[in-house]
């Protein structure tokens, strides 16, 4: 936090809101004055128990440094006639639309609509904390963060409204190793962006922040160019420039509903009458998820609203106490402090509560701990007046990333909310990607984390929301270390097997809401101890992992993978070989039982989905995709289907169950159990049989593993899952069968350098740069999606390299673990970033996965070569410190293979020789 040395706090304060309207042909002022007068006797300490007051004016509070000369742009009145037609409506006036608008308009946009209920900046945006940080948790974040900050700084320049911008620098502080570690990994994933920041002593707190105690401090991270501003008066200046380039706005204006036809939308029925329209946005905040029901044709927007709260005091560098859960920036002379409680209040659970969002009830009980945290962090504030306890709400989605895209099944239908508290931090970079999007059909960068198509309507419960958003806003500021799991909104999808697993010892994991075994606990172990095991070094479940991959290795494991979403593809003529040859890179005019793995590129080449796609009969398919995908996979085979009534298309997720068996005794399991030879010469590699298991007749099995090792996957309807299940674990009993979880499957598909899709493969990702040209068939009569873009790449040369390193001079019990994010450099110079590493039980080294993506020296990317790969000296760099490491282009698991048996045969040799 930055701290003005200011000081001399006075005896009497007087606030006074004043209201600009402004509009083209006329300018109303608004305004009242009130005052309050504190004794200066009447400290914090003294005042914390005791509510003050209500702090109104006007319509709503709001905080002074949120007053002042904010101008709003409007119409005449609330009786001008609306548009009867516009190309883009925008629903929200906060700052979160007014950016969209601005950004549509800088990229060309005319005949844009921009809708408020009420006045803009009435919403959220009135009572943002102004701070703006690149202190996110995902890179994606800090881009959105890093372009707000620069966007807000040259608004005044731009427009001629004062935005309140100042670069104060921020300071993230640890009060433990953990969190100074999870900060020092932050710091070297903010260089990777070229975002200045340092890792910093106490005592160079006390040098920057003298007010901050340092006593139970380890560390801190610095970020010079951090900046505060006065949200609503950015919220004016991009409502000032986009109505400068013609941006119709209207305030007391409420959408009723969009109108949907056919797919797209069509027009927006508002309490004012309807705009025709060709897109929509939902910009509403806290009422998106209101107005996205609303409609005939339901749009889920999984997000719900909690008080948040924080303090202003009069005299007295932004500070962000994670551990102690609060943040502090300086505010007139004084502070504005606030934080994330661990007992947080959701609200409006039941719908729509405010035109405009309003000061709501102080509650200082509440806010004690935080404000204790406060006075710890910063004991001479004890003495500080209070001027004003603010309770406002904010809206965070279930995983507390913002939902923003173009919805599922709706054509023009896209969405901009779920803030998470950072609307602010965001809004510049969000506004920016979402007018792309708009524009082009994809964003300059992958987004995939943030789209509203991770989500699908099993999100959208709002008991689900309100008890999911209570963890999500502690989680805000808790220490999250790698693979930690959310707690509530969970068991919400299960395999028939779940009772039976979890009496096994299975620990759990959630995925798209599906509950995934991680690893099984065997009997005699502390299973309290190993739950709370959170660490960023070695895991305590290291040893139970390592005997599971063992037993993959040696015998048979069983793994439940019935999360995977599963599409089934059918026509009655060849219409279904047709769609998938356009949408699939690989060749699927297969013969009937063969399995193809393909990826389903866009235009320009970068991957869709990743899948498996077995050709069950002449006109029918299984599609097999990542759990995450369900949704997204869905719509873009939807979005590219013709509408042909012979043509269907089914989501089969929910009715088979997935076991994958893996080992070089699952061949012998399944023999016993099928009475019919699986062995390589009789079931090949990537096949699929439909065959009797147990007493189960109809089973789909399959010659893949998605592992690399060998062994079967079984898909069963879920009325025979139970009963397989026990065969298989009956009959392998005999052959060392077990169960093995998903951190198994990790560390075996990393260390055969199988790339999976959202971790290593995104939408910006072409098969020529991770590898995978050998699944794209160039010379296949159909022209697929993506093809022209592969042809000029591979012309041109790929410019990013998908590689794998293994970790040297890298103690696996005493360094810190590489978990993905990690920055890798070559000959001293930084290439690259990891997206995803595990510990190789059979390397006995950490294998990471990552792309290369070099420069010129004139800052163009570089073509990159199997030569330049091979020559370079590389380095990991894990929270700041470098491990040497060995890059190539194929498994390192087929080098030691060779060298192994060059070792075993000299030494079966020398024995001889004797």
């Amino acid at each position: 936090m930055s701290i003005n040395n200011r000081t001399g706090a006075q005896n009497s304060v007087k606030v006074i809101n004043s209201e600009k309207f402004v509009n083209i042909n006329q300018t109303v002022t608004y305004s009242s004055t009130f005052s309050f007068v504190l004794r200066s006797s009447c400290s914090i300490r003294a005042l914390a128990p005791v509510l003050l007051r209500r702090w109104l004016c006007g319509a709503g509070a709001r905080p002074a440094h949120l007053c002042g000369s904010v101008r709003f742009l409007s119409t005449d009145s609330v009786s001008a006639a609306l548009p009867a037609r516009a190309r883009v409506v925008i629903c929200g006036g906060g700052i979160v639309g007014t950016s969209v608008a601005y950004h549509l308009v800088k990229l060309g946009w005319t005949e844009i609509v921009l809708l408020e209920q009420g006045r803009l900046g009435a919403g959220t945006t009135r009572f943002c904390a102004g701070i703006v940080s690149v202190a996110k948790p995902l890179s994606v974040e800090s881009k959105m963060a890093d372009y707000s900050n620069a966007l807000y700084e040259r608004l005044e320049e731009e427009t001629g409204v004062k935005t309140g911008f100042v670069r104060t620098g921020s300071l993230c502080l640890a009060q433990n190793q953990d969190r100074f570690l999870s900060l020092k990994r932050l710091a070297s994933r903010l260089k990777v962006l070229g975002v200045s920041c340092n890792v910093i002593k106490p005592k160079d707190v006390a040098r920057l922040h003298p007010l901050v105690n340092i006593h139970d401090l380890v560390g801190a991270l610095h970020l010079p160019g951090d900046c505060v501003v006065s949200p609503p008066d950015v919220n004016h200046a991009l409502a000032v420039a986009s109505a400068a380039h013609g941006v119709q706005i209207y305030e007391h204006t409420s959408v009723n509903h969009v109108v949907v036809k056919k797919g797209h939308v069509t027009a927006v029925e508002t309490d004012r009458g309807s705009i025709e329209c060709e897109y929509f946005v939902n910009c509403a905040g806290q009422w998106a998820y209101e107005l996205g029901q609303s409609g005939e044709v339901k749009v889920s927007v999984p997000l719900h609203g909690c008080e948040h709260f924080y303090l202003l005091t009069k005299p007295l560098s932004d500070l962000i106490d994670m551990d102690g859960r609060i943040y502090a920036r300086a505010w007139h002379g004084g502070i504005l402090s606030g934080g994330f409680e661990k007992n947080p209040k959701p609200i409006f659970t039941e719908g729509r509560n405010q035109l405009e969002i309003q000061n709501m009830q102080e509650d200082w009980d509440h806010f004690e701990p935080m404000l204790s945290a406060l006075l710890r962090r910063m004991p001479s504030l004890e003495s500080c007046e209070i001027q004003q306890l603010v309770n406002c709400p904010e809206s965070f989605t279930p995983d507390m990333r913002c939902l923003m895209g173009e919805t599922p099944g709706i054509y023009g239908y896209f969405v901009l909310a779920g803030m998470n508290s950072s609307g602010l931090s965001f809004a510049g970079g969000a506004g920016k990607y979402l007018a792309e999007w708009i524009t082009y059909g994809y964003p300059s960068t992958s987004v995939w984390h943030l789209d509203i198509k991770r989500f699908g309507n099993l999100q959208s419960s709002r008991t689900f929301l309100r008890h999911r958003v209570m963890e999500v806003m502690p989680l805000l500021y808790e220490l999250k270390v790698p693979r930690w799991d959310f707690q509530t909104g969970r068991q919400l999808r299960t395999s028939p097997l779940y009772d039976r697993l979890d009496t096994q010892g299975a620990r759990w994991m959630e995925k798209h809401g599906f509950e995934r075994a991680k690893y099984f606990v065997p009997a005699g172990k502390d299973l309290l101890a190993l739950d709370q095991s959170k660490t960023f070094y070695k895991p305590d479940w290291f040893d139970i992992v390592g005997a599971e991959v063992k037993c993959c290795k040696e015998a048979v494991c069983v793994i439940d993978m019935s999360s995977f979403t599963k599409f089934e593809l059918t026509s009655a003529g060849d219409q279904a070989l047709q769609l998938l040859q356009r949408l699939c890179a690989n060749d699927l005019d297969v013969p009937v039982g063969h399995i193809v793995h393909t990826g389903m590129l866009n235009q320009r080449g970068g991957y869709e989905n990743d899948c498996s796609v077995v050709r069950l009969s002449k006109n029918s398919f299984f599609i097999i995709s990542p759990t995450d995908q369900q949704v997204h996979c869905w719509s873009w085979i939807k979005k590219h289907m013709p509408s042909d009534p012979q043509l269907h298309l089914e989501d089969v997720s929910w009715k088979y169950t997935a076991l994958n068996l893996i080992g070089p005794r699952a061949m012998d399991v399944l023999s016993e159990l099928s009475y019919v030879s699986m062995t390589p010469e009789h079931f090949p590699s990537l096949f699929c049989k439909e065959m009797s298991v147990g007493y189960a007749n109809g089973i789909r099995v399959m010659s893949m593993t998605h592992t690399g090792e060998p062994g079967f996957m079984l898909y069963m309807p879920i009325e025979y899952a139970l009963h397989v299940y026990n065969e298989v674990m009956s009959v392998g009993q005999k052959y060392g069968i077990r169960n093995a979880g998903y951190y198994a499957l990790r560390s075996l598909r990393i260390e055969k350098f199988f790339a999976f899709w959202g971790q290593d493969l995104d939408s910006f990702t072409t098969p020529l740069e991770c590898g995978r040209e050998f699944r794209v068939k160039f010379d296949k009569d159909t022209d697929f999606l993506g093809r022209d873009a592969l042809l000029r790449q591979r012309v041109e040369g790929v410019t990013r390299r998908f590689v794998m390193l293994v970790l040297e001079d890298h103690d696996t019990e005493l360094d810190v673990w590489p978990w993905w994010g990690e920055p890798i450099y070559r000959n001293g110079e930084l290439v690259g970033v990891t997206t995803s590493s595990a510990y190789s039980y059979t390397l006995q080294r950490h294998v990471c996965l990552g792309f290369l993506s070099p420069t010129n020296t004139d800052g163009s990317p570089a073509v990159v070569t199997a030569d330049f790969i091979n020559r370079g000296d590389y380095e990991v760099d894990i929270a700041g410190q470098k491990f040497p490491a060995k890059a190539k282009l194929y498994p390192f698991s087929s080098l030691f293979a060779q060298q192994k048996r060059r070792k075993d045969n000299m030494e079966l040799s020398n024995f001889q020789s004797k």
